[in-house]
């Protein structure tokens, strides 16, 4: 089975939900767990991003991480 998507790509499309939840931010935890070298850092890079448009749930949740 071939992937239409990168983990990149999926995280990228996650991070462009308005608001951010908290189910997205543990999806997006898993991707950046599941991506390997650059791809894996690119999608760490996100992780601000999704914190401005966050809601408060989300919010809680990364602040925990970071």
């Amino acid at each position: 089975m071939t992937r239409t998507l990168s983990l990149l790509a999926e995280a990228q499309q996650l991070v462009g939900h308005n608001p951010f939840t908290l189910s997205d931010a543990r999806s997006l935890e898993y991707l950046e767990e599941q991506a390997m070298g650059e791809e894996g850092l690119l999608i760490a890079e996100l992780w601000e991003e999704a914190l401005l448009v966050a809601d408060d749930e989300a919010r809680l949740y990364i602040s925990g991480m970071i």
